[in-house]
C-alpha cells in the first residue's frame, strides 16, 4: 500500500521527537558526569569517560542526529509558512546552526576521549571542553533558536493554523536563548536549567504539531 506525504510527515516527526526525547534522556542520566558542569574535576570528568566511553560515545551521536532532525523539522514547517525571505532567512540559520553544534558534539565523541594519550596534564582536555561548549551551548544553539523564533512567529502568520498551539512554541526559544548566555558566561548550573527546560518544552511542541498539524497538512499549509 503506497504511503501518503501526510502519513510520511507524521511518521518523521514522531521518529524526530522519539530521537530528542532520548537525547534529553541521555543529557540527564548519562552524559552530565563528563561534562562541565558537573561539580568534579577534569581527572574524574576523564575518567567517567574512559569507564562509559561506549555509552558516552552514542550519546553524543544520538545527539547529532537530534540535531538534524530538528533541521529537518524546520524543514517540514516551512509549507506552513507564506514564502517570503524571511523564511528563507530562518531556515538558513538553523541550518548554519549545524555546524558548530555537529563540530562541538564530535569533538565531544571522538577527540576529547583520546587528549590523554597525547597530554596526561588534561590541558589539552580541559580546553576542548571550553571550545565545544562555545561551539553548541553559545554558537550553535543561538542560531537554532533565532531561525527557529523566526519560523514559529512566521507560522503565526498563517490563519489556517492553531494559534494557541503555535504561540505555545515560542517560550521554548527564549530559553534556549537563556542556554546561549549561560553558556557564554560559564553559568553552568544555568545551563542545565535552560537546556532542560528548552528541550522539554520544545519537543513537547513539536509532539503537539506532529499530531495536530501534520495529519491535515493538505487543508492546513499555505497556499502562497
Amino acid at each position: 500500500m503506497k504511503t501518503s506525504s501526510t502519513e510520511t510527515s507524521v511518521f518523521m516527526g514522531l521518529a524526530i521527537v522519539a530521537t530528542l526525547t532520548l537525547a534529553c534522556l541521555q543529557m540527564a542520566f548519562i552524559l552530565p558526569e563528563g561534562l562541565l558542569g558537573a561539580g568534579n574535576s577534569i581527572a574524574e570528568r576523564n575518567e567517567f569517560i574512559q569507564n562509559n566511553l561506549g555509552l558516552w560515545q552514542l550519546g553524543w551521536f544520538n545527539w547529532m542526529l537530534a540535531a538534524l532532525g530538528l533541521l529537518t523539522f524546520c524543514i517540514m514547517l516551512l509549507p506552513f509558512i507564506p514564502k517570503s525571505e524571511w523564511r528563507v532567512l530562518g531556515i538558513l540559520l538553523v541550518g548554519l546552526g549545524i555546524v558548530p553544534d555537529i563540530g562541538a558534539e564530535v569533538i565531544f565523541a571522538f577527540v576529547i576521549p583520546y587528549t590523554h594519550t597525547i597530554d596526561p596534564t588534561l590541558a589539552t582536555m580541559q580546553t576542548l571542553e571550553l571550545i565545544a561548549v562555545q561551539l553548541t551551548g553559545t554558537l550553535g544553539n543561538g542560531l537554532y533558536n533565532m531561525g527557529g523564533l523566526l519560523l514559529n512567529v512566521l507560522l503565526l502568520t498563517n490563519q489556517r493554523l492553531p494559534r494557541k498551539l503555535i504561540l505555545i512554541g515560542i517560550p521554548g526559544w527564549f530559553f534556549g536563548f537563556g542556554l546561549s548566555i549561560a553558556c557564554a558566561m560559564h553559568a553552568f548550573d544555568a545551563a542545565k536549567f535552560f537546556t532542560a527546560a528548552g528541550m522539554v518544552w520544545s519537543t513537547a511542541w513539536m509532539f503537539g504539531l506532529t499530531i495536530k498539524v501534520f495529519p491535515r497538512t493538505n487543508e492546513l499549509k499555505a497556499d502562497y
